[in-house]
């Protein structure tokens, strides 16, 4: 039985594994526990840091060279820079005004045979109306304006005729006499209305806006002629008037004026209409709303 089935012997072992040492615990090799060298890993990572923190600022002190120079050197401001800016990154939408007009319509044409030969540009400022309304002035209020005039003198040719006209054969002479200078038109170019006081009413600023251009107009008108100006559009017809007729005759030519009218005779354009609702108290000098 034995002979018949042999005993087979074991398998060999590999050869990864000695046969000598078997694989137990205290074989194993252990891991030693020695610190490794220390590596400044952190330091490293700290001076990469600091350099680009470092380059970063220098970027941007290359960048705002031009602006200090062009601040040391007064060209601009730091306000304005920072205006320039802001408006890069914060654009403003443009103000649009949409405007419609009607219709003109003729009133009137009126034919003018004036002379005018001076123009004077008036300005006044700080004209201040203070308009006292409501219990205990409650909503009263008031304004500044500032306004620019013009006002122009000369004579009326249409009152000329061949009467006034006179010839000396003897001494050739044309005497020609003129009606009085007199304002030919008056107007306000620009008024403007600034400082403003609070209130918390509504209130019609326009209503002050047209009591100081009443006031500015009339103001302009009387001190023009206060100041002279017929008397100086006399003198500049003079001049005109008779160097005109000494050329075209040859002749000799003097000039002179008719009596000036008690009363002036102001144009339309110098005699405003008083601001509508409102009277005015010569004694006080105040104006009163009706």
């Amino acid at each position: 039985m034995d002979d018949q089935n042999p005993r087979q012997s074991p398998p060999p072992l590999p050869p990864y594994l000695p046969e000598s040492q078997p694989q137990t615990l205290d074989t194993i090799p252990q891991q030693s526990e020695e610190p490794t060298p220390f590596t400044p890993v952190a330091q490293s990572q700290r001076s990469g840091c600091f350099w680009g923190i470092a380059g970063g600022l220098g970027c941007v002190l290359i960048l705002m060279l031009p602006f200090v120079v062009a601040i040391v050197m007064g060209l601009t401001t730091i306000n304005g820079i920072f205006g320039s800016i802001q408006g890069i990154f914060n654009p403003q939408i443009p103000t649009v005004a949409q405007v419609s007009t009607t219709q003109t319509i003729v009133n009137s044409v009126q034919p003018l045979g004036q002379l005018v030969s001076v123009s004077a540009q008036l300005a006044k400022a700080e004209i201040k109306i203070n308009i006292q309304q409501g219990t205990l002035n409650s909503c009263g209020f008031s304004a500044d304006h500032v306004a620019q005039g013009t006002i122009e003198a000369g004579i009326d040719f249409t009152s000329i005729d061949e009467s006034a006209i006179l010839y000396n054969e003897v001494t050739d002479t044309y005497t020609i006499v003129l009606p009085p200078a007199q304002l030919t038109s008056c107007r306000v170019d620009f008024i403007r209305q600034y400082n403003r006081s609070f209130t918390t009413c509504a209130v019609d600023w326009d209503e002050a806006r047209v009591l100081a251009d009443y006031t500015t107009l009339t103001d302009f008108r009387d001190d023009a002629v206060e100041g002279g100006i017929l008397q100086r559009a006399q003198q500049e017809v003079r001049v005109i008037v008779g160097n005109f007729v000494q050329a075209l005759t040859g002749s000799n030519v003097e000039i002179t004026f008719a009596e000036n009218p008690a009363t002036p005779n102001f144009p339309a354009s110098c005699t405003p209409d008083i601001p509508q609702n409102w009277a005015h108290n010569d004694q006080t000098g105040e104006w009163i709303k009706r």
